[in-house]
């Protein structure tokens, strides 16, 4: 019993070691696997925006014209701020009972949001200004909507709007005051 039980243990040690390296060298994605669904993915957008425009440079105040504000209840500047989750500047409208947020991201695409790499529900919108859009809500914050718009390849404009619960009714929904913050902007790149 005693000379079996050491060719056991051996024997053991070597099937867990044979059945680990069969098992890491099946199934397991390649490089190349990932590559070209990433790749599949960020091709599908482009092909439907009707131009590309590069966010680089763009200073987030500035998307929005003065004249744009009131139709979008914003009744002063914008905040210039940082919106580190997405290596980009932003810019923030707040009265009281809304918040309005634009950040143009350059440093990643829109197909982060649709693969499931960022968290989010994400969901397809109709196109603004021609451009591919997708709105994402998380379900912990039903008074928050981010609406993003595809406009580059690695690029698109985000835009949020949450509600702070004083007087929600003279507000719109977040997903609407998101898109049409996203629309007031896109209106001045399109230009």
């Amino acid at each position: 019993m005693r000379r079996s039980a050491p060719t056991l243990l051996a024997s053991l040690t070597l099937l867990a070691f044979i059945t680990a390296c069969s098992h890491s060298e099946r199934g397991t994605p390649t490089p190349g696997t990932a590559a070209s669904t990433t790749e599949s993915t960020s091709t599908k957008p482009s092909s439907a925006r009707p131009q590309e425009i590069k966010l680089d440079g763009k200073d987030p105040c500035r998307l929005l014209a003065a004249e744009q504000l009131p139709s979008l209840k914003i009744d002063r500047p914008g905040r210039p701020g940082d919106a580190p989750a997405f290596k980009a500047k932003d810019c923030s409208w707040t009265v009281t009972g809304a918040s309005s947020r634009l950040a143009p991201v350059t440093s990643e695409g829109i197909e982060v949001w649709t693969s499931g790499q960022r968290t989010g529900q994400a969901e397809k919108t109709p196109p603004i200004a021609g451009f591919p859009a997708i709105s994402v809500t998380v379900a912990s914050d039903k008074d928050r909507c981010d609406v993003m718009v595809d406009v580059a390849d690695g690029q698109y404009l985000l835009a949020t709007f949450s509600l702070s619960g004083f007087k929600p009714e003279e507000f719109p929904k977040p997903c609407d005051g998101a898109r049409q913050l996203a629309e007031a902007a896109m209106q001045n790149l399109v230009k």
